[in-house]
């Protein structure tokens, strides 16, 4: 039993090293910034809000409607889910080179919606 607990430490020190690396990929950053700046936006929280309070209402009214439009063209939703997408796609690799190692049978979903479309009209 000794043996396979020093099995999993030394597996938890590597997925410990895998995540600082993941932390430290630009996209990470760029991640964290994203959201930080999506979070810190009061208006576009008290928006969300509104609109998460009147879900029911969204197709029916059209001021619901206008308001999803306007977080969905908003540039810090934006900005967060292309980030959030980018940071997604190398969990998705990292999480494959895993499963694979373990198994060739084990199918991963890496429900990525942004992957092939390379990001319209992407910002940089």
């Amino acid at each position: 039993m000794l043996h396979l607990d020093e099995k999993l430490l030394a597996i938890d020190d590597e997925i410990e090293k895998l995540v600082d690396n993941i932390l430290k990929t630009k996209q990470a950053q760029a991640y964290c910034q994203a959201r930080e700046e999506f979070l810190s936006d009061f208006d576009l929280q008290a928006d969300l809000q509104t609109l998460n309070e009147n879900l029911n209402f969204i197709d029916s009214r059209t001021e619901f409607k206008d308001l999803k439009k306007r977080i969905n063209m908003n540039p810090k939703v934006y900005a967060f889910r292309l980030a959030e997408n980018d940071l997604q796609e190398i969990l998705s690799g990292e999480t494959s080179v895993i499963v694979s190692s373990v198994s060739e049978h084990i199918n991963i979903d890496e429900n990525l919606p942004l992957k092939g479309g390379h990001h319209h009209h992407r910002r940089n």
